[in-house]
């Protein structure tokens, strides 16, 4: 489009153009009453027509055209020459020299009128850019705050339809099958219309050419209402803002400039989002990769420690097996087997850390009683350690919570196993459950020795303690598992040691709509 110092193209408004005529009006009989009576009283009879150059001015700052400007400066040399001038009352132009003398008034008339006009449109022009620099600042300081690519678009469109005072549609993707789409129309006819097959097909256009297209950008293309601007750089496209310009409205010189300021700082914020996506998911397979490491290592240590054991007995029993005591005999082959049923145990943890980082299975998330999947692991624990004693303690309001009820059931197994086994006491453990503002709290505690305070910033990492024995075996990767899982129900895990004596082992699970809101 070619660009145009200022396009007022107006529609035939009788509202509007009856008011600018009684203004018009107004103004010329108050002038020419003044003149009378100025005129009457012998004052400033010479330079009467100052009054109507006044009442110009006046006239073309208060209307909204310059043509009323004119009118008025025809009708006041018509005033001069009717009211002023011999015979009074009486049009005459025939005095010899005033035709000239007329159209020097009229010409002078008329320059006042569109001066006028043009520092009433400077200053429209002044207070719209200033408008639009406090607009853009705002733009700058809000956009670039955004933390996610829905909340960008919708804020560019709201900042791009407040400086343009017209319907807009921002697309990130293909406008044909945009990723994200939002609309700030001033009626559900202009959605409509930011709808239709041909206004997104000119989209498109726009989006895979990277140029300006549309009403007011191409004149080939016919019948489309919309102009619509690229969103991207020469290397990425990352979608379109569409504007119906409205033709009551001004379309300033500038008005193009100043949209691709706004679509570079749209830029500007959508490639933040992109580098902190990037950062994020570099972090995470960071993490990820340290996670694998520390397991391993668990892994390497835990699983060679029962390995160990299990051929060690083995070999005892195959080479001195007449030698040996049946008591003794049947000790070995029980410690055989409970090392075998851990290993067992170790498979499954395995299994389930696999099946929450390998990416290829998504939680099976339902909403569950809490008390029915608690009841379920405690059974398990007692099966394992007929000797153990746990005291359950539950809400009396029924607790559901949305979960993958089995690996839920294997945290509370690790983490009851992991006081049963390390808490160097035989005193019962206790499993408590509360519903709090945080989420579901599951707690385990024991009143044994307590965790090393060096060991509880790290105790989820699946380190293992270089000093561990037989007794303190699976520490480590079973509690990194419980992580996994709970960070995938997007909770929380924590270690501590209670006043009283004893470690407490918590976690947090989303209430039923809560979880979108921790995520």
């Amino acid at each position: 489009m070619k660009k145009k110092i200022l396009k007022n193209i107006n529609n035939f408004d009788l509202k509007r153009l009856f008011l600018d005529f009684v203004k018009t009006l107004a103004v010329y009989l108050v002038a020419t009453g003044c003149a009378l009576a100025l005129n009457g009283a012998a004052v400033m009879n010479d330079n009467i027509f100052g009054v109507y150059m006044l009442a110009v001015a006046i006239i073309s700052v208060t209307t909204g055209s310059y043509i009323w400007g004119v009118l008025a400066s025809i009708g006041g040399v018509i005033g001069v020459n009717f009211f002023f001038t011999f015979p009074y009352f009486a049009l005459n132009f025939s005095i010899a020299g005033y035709p000239v003398t007329f159209t020097i008034m009229l010409l002078m008339s008329v320059l006042a009128s569109f001066l006028t006009a043009k520092v009433k449109t400077a200053a429209i022009l002044s207070a719209e850019g200033k408008k639009r620099a406090e607009t853009l600042t705002d733009m700058s300081q809000a956009i670039l705050t955004a933390g996610d690519y829905d909340t960008i678009a919708e804020m560019a469109a709201e900042y791009f339809y407040k400086t343009n005072q017209c319907s807009v549609v921002v697309y990130l993707g293909s406008p044909m099958h945009p990723d994200i789409e939002k609309f700030k129309t001033s009626s559900d006819a202009d959605e409509n219309i930011f709808k239709s097959i041909l206004e997104q097909q000119v989209a498109l256009s726009a989006y895979e050419s990277g140029k300006p297209t549309g009403a007011d950008a191409d004149h080939s293309i016919h019948n489309c209402k919309g102009t619509y601007f690229p969103i991207g750089t020469q290397d990425i496209k990352y979608g379109v803002v569409g504007f119906l310009f409205d033709d009551t409205k001004f379309i300033l010189e500038d008005t193009y400039s100043f949209i691709d300021v706004m679509i570079s700082q749209t830029i500007l914020a959508l490639q933040k989002q992109q580098m902190t996506e990037q950062a994020q998911a570099i972090l995470l397979e960071t993490e990820k990769e340290k996670m694998r490491s520390n397991l391993l290592r668990a892994v390497s240590h835990d699983l060679r420690t029962p390995l160990t054991g299990i051929i060690g007995s083995a070999s005892t029993l195959l080479e001195n097996g007449a030698m040996i005591g049946e008591d003794t005999s049947k000790k070995m082959l029980t410690d055989i087997q409970q090392d075998a049923e851990w290993l067992i145990h170790m498979v499954e943890n395995l299994l389930s850390v696999t099946r929450i980082t390998g990416g290829t299975t998504t939680l099976k998330k339902q909403d569950e009683i809490v008390e029915e999947v608690v009841s379920e692991a405690v059974m398990r624990i007692r099966k394992r350690f007929p000797n153990s004693r746990i005291d359950v303690t539950v809400p009396d309001e029924l607790l559901i919570v949305p979960m993958d009820a089995t690996l839920i059931e294997q945290v509370l197994i690790n983490l009851m196993e992991n006081s049963i086994r390390h808490s160097g006491s035989s005193l019962p453990i206790s499993l408590r459950v509360s519903n709090k503002r945080s989420g579901a709290v599951f707690t385990i505690a024991d009143k044994g020795k307590g965790i090393d305070p060096s060991r509880i910033p790290d105790i989820f990492d699946g380190k293992t303690n270089k000093g561990s024995s037989d007794s303190s075996r699976g520490l480590g990767i079973g509690l990194s598992i419980c992580k996994s899982i709970i960070l995938a129900h997007d909770g929380k895990i924590y270690a501590e040691n209670n006043i009283s004596g004893g470690a407490s082992f918590t976690f947090v699970l989303p209430m039923k709509g809560e979880s979108e809101h921790a995520q």
